[in-house]
């Protein structure tokens, strides 16, 4: 695929800008680890490279308040043990004010174990949400992400409800905790709804043939299977189901590879549900991103960076109420209490407390292919759920 070309050569150039940094008084230094290389990096590295753009953007315009963003970028691979490499040399060698993570949440616990010890904020901007950002939220974490597997999940249950209340069913999962957490709450919703499960399919990771799970979840009578885990497992799974004949709809996490491979699968039986805009829709906030895309001569596409575009919002307002100083506490202080206008990108804002570090609402809209328009569609607009 495109995006996993892109990847490869962002790696080049992440590489080669890497390197020991110390801020100067005019600038704020942030680390950016992300998968940049390896099988997630069709997820992970056109967000991580819409967030460099976004700041590369700021930095050409004068910057923040008169300071520019260094950017320190180091690819983490999706392995915890490289991202533990990174994170000592964000800390150790490079002196930065920010952490950001675009990668897995395996690389998650070394960089928060790191970072927390030395009072420095991680922003997770286009890297699942993790739980200790959510209320009771931890110190010093904090998520932009428009994905989150349990609370997408939530919102999947809600509009097949909304189609089908009497449906049976069946829910898709890879054998890692943050899918497996999602499809075991949307279980317990239908369970609660007094609607039939066909029961939770788990594949392992690196599982090469989905047919004997998705056999399973057909056997069992599923009318409706979600799922939510990386999109190749989601779509392999409604792929074996599809090839065995199943006719039902399915429903699966927006991540960053859903609009441009939606338009080359052409299902309307498949539904994206998520809290990112996508580009098809030509609003003013989607032509501005394009429009940035296209004059920075970058080979990438606009549909597949729109969380690491929204990143780049978050630090541009988190940074722009900021005064002289641009420590990792003065930092941290403000992300505690914000509200961050996504610029039409999302259905509402993000607002953090200091007991919030995810958002207090977060938004949904449901996508699908047409037939009958031969594009993507909205099929039910923004929706509100309240965070508690």
């Amino acid at each position: 695929m495109k995006i996993r070309h892109l990847a490869k050569a962002f790696t080049l150039a992440a590489t080669v800008a890497a390197g020991p940094v110390l801020a100067a008084d005019d600038e704020v230094v942030i680390g950016l680890s992300a998968a940049l290389s390896g099988g997630a990096a069709g997820t992970y590295a056109a967000p991580a490279e819409g967030l460099k753009l976004y700041i590369d953007r700021l930095n050409e315009a004068g910057g923040i308040n008169g300071k520019t963003v260094s950017l320190v970028i180091y690819d983490d691979q999706g392995d915890a043990s490289r991202a533990a490499s990174n994170g000592k040399r964000f800390l150790t060698q490079d002196d930065v004010q920010l952490i950001i993570s675009v990668s897995t949440s395996a690389t998650f616990a070394p960089l928060i174990s790191q970072a927390t010890r030395q009072g420095v904020p991680i922003l997770f901007a286009g890297s699942v949400c993790p739980a200790e950002t959510m209320p009771p939220a931890e110190p010093l974490l904090y998520c932009s992400t428009g994905f989150s597997s349990v609370h997408d999940s939530i919102a999947m249950v809600d509009y097949l409800r909304e189609l089908d209340g009497d449906a049976t069913v069946g829910f898709a999962a890879m054998g890692i905790p943050i899918s497996r957490a999602g499809m075991e709450e949307a279980e317990r919703i239908v369970l609660g709804a007094d609607m039939k499960s066909a029961g939770i399919e788990i594949a392992p990771p690196g599982t090469a043939d989905y047919t004997p799970f998705a056999t399973k979840l057909i056997q069992n009578g599923a009318e409706a299977v979600l799922a939510w885990s990386p999109w190749s497992v989601q779509i392999r799974f409604f792929d074996a189901l599809r090839k065995q004949g199943w006719e039902g709809n399915a429903f699966v996490g927006h991540l960053a590879e859903a609009e441009l491979e939606m338009m080359e699968i052409k299902d309307p039986g498949l539904y994206t549900v998520g809290s990112n805009a996508m580009i098809f829709e030509d609003s003013k906030a989607t032509q501005d991103l394009v429009a940035a895309v296209t004059e920075s001569g970058v080979d990438l596409h606009p549909e597949a960076i729109v969380d690491g575009w929204l990143g780049g919002i978050v630090i541009e307002e988190v940074l722009g109420k900021l005064g002289d100083d641009t420590s990792a506490e003065a930092i941290n202080a403000v992300m505690s209490d914000i509200e961050i206008d996504t610029r039409g990108l999302r259905g509402g804002s993000i607002k953090w407390t200091e007991n919030n570090h995810f958002r207090e609402t977060i938004y949904y809209r449901v996508y699908r292919w047409s037939d009958e328009t031969g594009a993507m569609e909205i099929a039910r607009d923004w929706k509100a759920y309240e965070v508690e």
